[in-house]
């Protein structure tokens, strides 16, 4: 089911996402990485600090449209599936609606899953030479074996798109998620070292995302098992 309130919901879960520490904390390690594939000019020497920011910049944008390709993929095949289901469509959304309201309670802590609880590391390791070939296949390996860290939120927005009805839905859905997690990357991209001050300074502030993102999940997965999401939606665009 795709309307404003469930982008919104799906771009503030990939914003969520991506302020968790535990993300938080792999992105200087990731823009790093990506610096790796920039070139030195031609006679070997180093590369001066202005090209290197540019072309760090250009691989973590790379690295994002991977990322996001993905999750475009993933989103159309979650909405065919929901589409080809649509006679269902009722006992889709409680069953997603209840999905996700399990996934909330994860990710307040209230229940644990074991799956969700281990990290997973960077191992895909192309050579400098691949350049924004490398990036975009790092940024595509990320998507698919992503820190479980965000595991919870991210089976919510999968279950949200699944129950979208159409493959335009699903992909819109999923695609707005991705945009929330990658447009703060890419400026970690663009401005360096920013992350780690915000994870020195705010720390204890960004804990409590998790518990957002949490309350946000139940939230939707009510709306979404009693009907109501479809009328909320209706209610934000007449302003009522």
């Amino acid at each position: 089911m795709t309307d404003s309130i469930g982008i919104l919901a799906a771009f503030g879960a990939g914003v969520l996402s991506f302020l968790a520490p535990c993300t938080l904390a792999l992105v200087p390690g990731y823009v790093s990485y990506l610096a790796g594939f920039t070139l030195a000019p031609a006679g070997g020497t180093a590369a001066t600090a202005t090209a290197t920011r540019v072309a760090t910049f250009s691989n973590t944008l790379i690295f994002a449209i991977g990322f996001i390709s993905v999750f475009v993929v993933l989103g159309a095949s979650l909405g065919a599936l929901s589409q080809a289901l649509s006679g269902f469509g009722t006992w889709l959304n409680r069953v997603s609606g209840v999905f996700i309201i399990g996934l909330g309670l994860v990710t307040l802590g209230l229940v644990r899953v074991p799956a969700f609880e281990r990290g997973i590391g960077l191992r895909f390791r192309p050579g400098a030479n691949l350049r924004y070939i490398g990036s975009f296949l790092v940024g595509a390996t990320f998507a698919v074996g992503w820190t479980p860290c965000v595991g919870p939120v991210l089976g919510a927005i999968f279950a949200l798109a699944g129950s979208s009805g159409s493959i335009f839905g699903g992909t819109t859905l999923l695609t707005s998620y991705a945009l929330g997690l990658m447009l703060p990357f890419i400026a970690a991209g663009a401005v360096t070292g920013w992350t780690s001050w915000l994870l020195r300074r705010h720390g204890r502030l960004l804990s409590y995302a998790n518990v957002v993102a949490g309350i946000l999940l139940i939230g939707l997965g009510i709306t979404l098992f009693t009907g109501l999401l479809p009328v909320l939606a209706g209610r934000l665009a007449l302003g009522t």
